[in-house]
């Protein structure tokens, strides 16, 4: 495993640096810092931390960054009985800047919790995000932007996966009257006053686990679809403080139709490839029947994976991620398949990971991940724009696609969703090979392109009118 490291020598830091190692649940969570001491590089990297020895004890006794668990002595000559001085130096101010990490943070918390709000004034609203996350932290950035137009006070503090207590640092510092988080759910360090609303896009531990979850008078949870609705009832959250949010709205300052920029008789798909994260529960022969399921156009609905399971006497895993993986994984790879295989329109392929695919007609048509920026130019170049995320809908996808002008080209699992909305007159359906290459080879339009009411339904309005009306309410009662 990784550890966080303090180097002597700066270019040894630099070096180790750049490999951007990480570690932690899924090799995920944390990202490792390199320290080093001498003189200050240049570099944009965030887990290079220029940190002389003279202000070690200041710099991290604040507790913003974790504090190194390994000294470093690689390309420093110096002799051994002076490495174990040098060591044992450092060694001591580590452990002090333990403590008074440790102490500082308690502060933090104590003053976390007895802050007191003014909800006359004008409304301070917290958004921490994760630099982790491919498409959360840009959710949590859009919120921000459009309180910002509401001119609310808004913080966006963006994490890296270096940090130690810097969350209650800055809360108890910025003292906000909201918190919205995404996927994420720590709640110990506020008081009771502060409104935490968090927004479940997808099955999280807390949700699934057995572990006992604190519940304050002020915390307040959007659910992305009823599933995940139930998993919070049964964890003990008041359904009355659970607001159905099955759709991701979209930046219009981001995604807006540009007469600029040329259509293009083209279909592009946008989105990651999935892997074989559950190999160990998919067999040869469970892969190849799902995949049958999809070419003869059966839904992947719970019922027929568990019939699939159960022809070969396996036994399906029962959890909602699981489930959620087959749908997501085995309809998104099977669309973009089936549409790298025509050849009647040209096709583009973006995002992360299909260079891992094994077929080469997606190799080709493969052109790399696209960064968020470039998203609204790439939907106004073409014509059709391919949406294929299992039992959802209303993704966030759909509203970048339709603000951005493209036609939304959607596999069918109006089946298995339980979205109220699926605009059928707006979008193009299919749901096998054959279905998607009709569609194509005949140009086909939707009743209706860009509705009024569509349009509308992908904008934070809703989202963040509720979160408004909800504190609203709760103040004045």
């Amino acid at each position: 495993m990784y550890e966080d490291t303090y180097f002597l020598n700066p270019k040894v830091a630099l070096i180790v640096a750049n490999q951007e190692n990480r570690y932690g649940p899924n090799n995920n969570t944390f990202l490792q810092i390199c320290y080093y001491h001498g003189e200050k590089i240049e570099s944009d990297l965030v887990n290079l931390v220029h940190l002389p020895m003279e202000n070690m004890l200041e710099n991290l006794s604040n507790g913003m960054l974790r504090i190194p668990e390994k000294i470093d002595f690689t390309g420093i000559d110096v002799p051994d009985n002076a490495k174990i001085q040098i060591e044992d130096n450092i060694n001591k101010i580590l452990s002090k800047s333990r403590d008074l990490q440790y102490r500082n943070a308690m502060k933090n918390y104590e003053t976390a919790k007895t802050n007191k709000l003014n909800f006359n004034e004008i409304m301070k609203f917290y958004l921490p995000a994760s630099a982790n996350t491919r498409v959360m932290q840009y959710i949590s950035k859009d919120i921000y932007d459009i309180l910002k137009t509401r001119e609310y006070k808004v913080m966006y503090d963006l994490t890296y996966g270096i940090e130690k207590y810097s969350t209650i640092r800055k809360v108890s510092e910025y003292n906000p009257h909201a918190i919205i988080t995404i996927n994420n759910f720590h709640n110990m360090f506020l008081n009771d006053e502060i409104f935490n609303f968090v927004w479940f896009q997808d099955v999280m531990p807390i949700m699934v686990d057995n572990e006992e979850i604190l519940l304050r008078e002020r915390d307040y949870f959007f659910s992305y679809t009823t599933t995940f609705t139930d998993l919070l009832i049964k964890k003990g959250v008041d359904k009355n403080k659970i607001f159905q949010q099955q759709v991701i709205p979209v930046n219009t300052n981001q995604f807006y139709l540009d007469e600029n920029v040329n259509k293009e008789n083209k279909i592009v798909f946008v989105g990651s490839y999935y892997c074989d994260d559950y190999s160990d529960y998919i067999s040869k022969d469970i892969d190849y029947e799902l995949n049958i399921l999809l070419k003869k156009g059966i839904s992947l609905s719970v019922e027929n994976i568990h019939e699939v399971y159960k022809k070969y006497n396996l036994v399906c895993l029962d959890n909602a991620n699981f489930i959620t993986y087959i749908q997501q994984h085995y309809i998104r790879n099977a669309c973009v398949d089936w549409l790298c295989e025509n050849q009647t329109v040209d096709v583009e392929i973006y995002g992360y990971d299909w260079d891992k695919s094994d077929k080469e007609h997606i190799l080709q048509k493969f052109k790399g991940k696209a960064e968020k920026h470039e998203l609204n130019y790439i939907y106004n170049s073409t014509k059709y724009a391919l949406a294929a995320s299992g039992q959802v809908i209303n993704t966030q996808r759909l509203g970048e696609i339709v603000h951005s002008g493209a036609i939304p080209l959607i596999y069918d699992s109006r089946e298995i969703t339980d979205e109220s909305e699926t605009w059928d007159d707006e979008c193009l359906y299919f749901k096998t090979k054959e279905e998607l290459d009709y569609i194509l080879e005949n140009n086909l339009e939707p009743k209706k392109y860009r509705s009024e009411e569509m349009l509308k339904y992908f904008t934070y309005d809703s989202f963040l009118d509720t979160i408004l009306q909800v504190i609203d309410k709760d103040v004045n009662k």
